[in-house]
């Protein structure tokens, strides 16, 4: 497993087909410290392919959200749950139930704005989280709302100094 902290913004390579029409808003937006919080989650993550390349300063992590190179391997991307969702951090895997079974341990714990920005003592069964998430309409990460229409094989990529 591989760690790194997001420091660039995202880049749109590439544009999927925009669906304007069934974009839906999230409901449940809350503020913390002046920032505007799509629902009470601090970070969304997702699971995706990816490639990595190393070069003596940065870590280049390219998320590939459709068509991923034989090479791939997986990650785990945290979102910052704000509009355009910025990567905060990309943790890798060799396949993709390692990837899995990482957010399944991690997300539960995310910080909460409800708790002022903290996470939860006592964090949920994965399984009784997802159900939490639902019952209160929370939207996960969808790429396919942060590209402009007429694109195709979105990715994203994102640089980080080495350590």
């Amino acid at each position: 497993m591989f760690t790194a902290l997001i420091l660039s913004a995202n880049l749109a390579l590439s544009a999927p087909t925009n669906m304007e029409a069934d974009r839906v808003e999230p409901v449940n937006k809350i503020q913390l410290n002046g920032q505007l919080y799509n629902d009470d989650r601090m970070f969304v993550m997702a699971v995706s392919k990816c490639t990595v390349r190393t070069d003596s300063e940065f870590v280049e992590t390219q998320v590939h959200h459709e068509e991923a190179p034989p090479n791939h391997i997986w990650c785990v991307v945290t979102y910052r749950n704000v509009e355009r969702y910025p990567a905060y951090r990309t943790d890798h895997f060799d396949t993709e139930q390692e990837a899995i079974s990482y957010l399944q341990v991690v997300e539960p714990g995310v910080p909460l704005v409800s708790l002022g920005g903290t996470a939860p003592r006592i964090t949920l069964p994965y399984t009784k989280f997802v159900e939490w998430k639902k019952m209160n309409n929370f939207q996960e990460y969808d790429y396919k709302k942060m590209y402009s229409p007429g694109g195709e094989n979105a990715r994203e990529i994102m640089m980080v100094p080495r350590k």
